[in-house]
């Protein structure tokens, strides 16, 4: 039963790297990270912080005051 536990805590590990993207709002601004768990949006691109994961964009999606959208960019 250890070794089922052990592969389960390294099941982060080896999941496969997904596509990098940005997250934007309906005012043209990009998220760049979180106060006080809700999203936190720039003006600046160079302030977008760029997420990989889909349970991230969903997470936003659940706790942001406005509609967000995603971009997919290349790394």
């Amino acid at each position: 039963m250890g070794f089922k536990g052990f592969w389960a805590d390294l099941s982060d590990v080896f999941v496969e790297k997904e596509r990098t993207y940005i997250v934007w709002n309906d005012q043209a601004q990009f998220f760049s990270g979180l106060r006080y768990g809700k999203p936190v949006f720039s003006e600046s691109y160079d302030d977008a912080k760029p997420l990989e994961r889909e349970s991230q964009f969903r997470n936003l999606v659940r706790v942001s005051d406005v509609p967000i959208f995603k971009e997919y960019i290349e790394n």
